[in-house]
């Protein structure tokens, strides 16, 4: 006999997570299928998270409280000192977020990777998981889509149900070294050069004693050996000495989200939705909460007896409504960045210089983590306003 499940929930990440806490919270039978062995840090080891991120039960994944943040363009540096939220351990708060999921009575199943959809009458009715030579069919009146954007097991609501494939040209591939053996500072730094990294950034960020994690993220590019220029030609100081001890390599979709996010069925979020910030890369938050709404929307459906893509998309206008403008103004501002990107990114730093509550403003558009009032303060910047370019100020007012 097949068991059924009110949700299943594909990937083991944090809108994973976050959505199959949310069901099993609203009472919801809900199995997570997690390709890997374990819970955490696939494809990232840390993450640059917002203060409001950090709850009492996910605190121990605290590496730092980030006081510093360097910003280097081609020709121009400079420091910025306040608060900048923090640098978290991602297999640490990973694990700590399936803790809650499974503390709220999610069922969690590791090397179970999802092969294919399950569909009767047009609509999704479970999963096929797949290893080796073993197999199982498993059944779901919603399944929930948390797969990211990696490759053949990932985003299967965009392949599978829209028969479609993100546009290459538009995706970014990162690769992040743990390098060993790093001069102990406690600064994040942003490194924006169009011939490392193309329309993105190079970073290093502190991991504890001894430890950093120096990355890399851009279209167009081999991400492993532009990681190793980066490192070789750009030879950031600190990193003077210090050898990579693992690697992390993804790629993440910067066209924007899907404008469709769920089907009779199926519910789609985080990286296989395309919810993440475009100027930046960050996703994080946005899974996390979009796990949440996904979550809710399809245990509510579930108790209705209603899992049509109608029904389902109550989740779609949520998360929509709460982070359409982030997406829309991270598109509007890397598209302008991105043209003569060197050029504006040294233009951008020399206004910046000496001037504190313009560079927190920056500092909250890249990362997204103030936006709206961050944007606020560039725009009201006359200089800054122009490198931005009149087209897109204006789209951005």
């Amino acid at each position: 006999m097949i068991e059924k499940y009110d949700v299943i929930v594909a990937g083991g990440g944090p809108a994973g997570l976050a959505a199959a806490r949310a069901v099993a919270s609203e009472g919801g039978k809900v199995l997570l299928l997690e390709l890997q062995a374990q819970i955490g840090g696939q494809t990232q080891s840390v993450s640059w998270v917002p203060n409001d991120l950090i709850t009492s039960k996910l605190r121990r994944a605290v590496v730092i409280r980030l006081r510093e943040v360097k910003l280097h363009s081609p020709h121009k540096e400079l420091t910025a000192r306040g608060d900048f939220g923090a640098i978290v351990d991602r297999r640490q708060f990973d694990k700590l977020l399936a803790a809650e999921a499974a503390a709220s009575g999610a069922e969690l199943w590791l090397s179970a990777p999802t092969k294919e959809l399950l569909t009767s009458n047009g609509a999704v009715c479970g999963v096929l998981i797949e290893a080796g030579d073993w197999s199982d069919r498993i059944e779901g009146e919603v399944v929930i889509d948390a797969t990211g954007a990696r490759g053949e097991w990932s985003s299967l609501f965009i392949r599978k149900v829209m028969r479609d494939g993100w546009q290459r040209e538009r995706l970014a591939f990162s690769n992040e070294y743990l390098m060993a053996n790093v001069k102990d500072e406690k600064s994040a730094e942003i490194i924006f050069t169009s011939y490392f990294a193309p329309k993105g950034h190079a970073w290093i960020y502190p991991l504890g004693k001894g430890f950093a994690m120096a990355g890399i993220q851009g279209v167009r590019i081999h991400p492993d050996v532009a990681l190793d220029e980066f490192i070789g030609k750009q030879a950031p100081p600190r990193l003077t000495g210090a050898v990579p001890v693992a690697a992390f390599r993804s790629q993440l979709p910067l066209e924007g989200p899907l404008n469709q996010t769920c089907a009779d069925g199926i519910i789609t979020v985080g990286g296989a939705a395309g919810q993440i910030y475009p100027l930046s890369g960050q996703g994080l938050r946005y899974a996390l909460r979009c796990g949440e709404l996904a979550g809710k929307v399809a245990v509510d459906a579930v108790t209705d007896g209603d899992v049509s893509k109608e029904r389902l998309s109550e989740y779609e206008r949520d998360w929509k409504a709460e982070f359409g403008f982030d997406f829309k103004v991270g598109g509007l501002l890397q598209s302008s960045l991105s043209v003569s990107q060197d050029q504006k990114m040294n233009a951008i730093l020399h206004i910046l210089e000496g001037k504190p509550r313009l560079q927190h403003a920056f500092i909250g558009v890249f990362t997204s983590f103030n936006l709206k009032d961050s944007l606020c303060v560039l725009l009201k910047n006359d200089e800054i306003a122009r490198v931005f370019g009149r087209e897109a100020v204006e789209a951005l007012r």
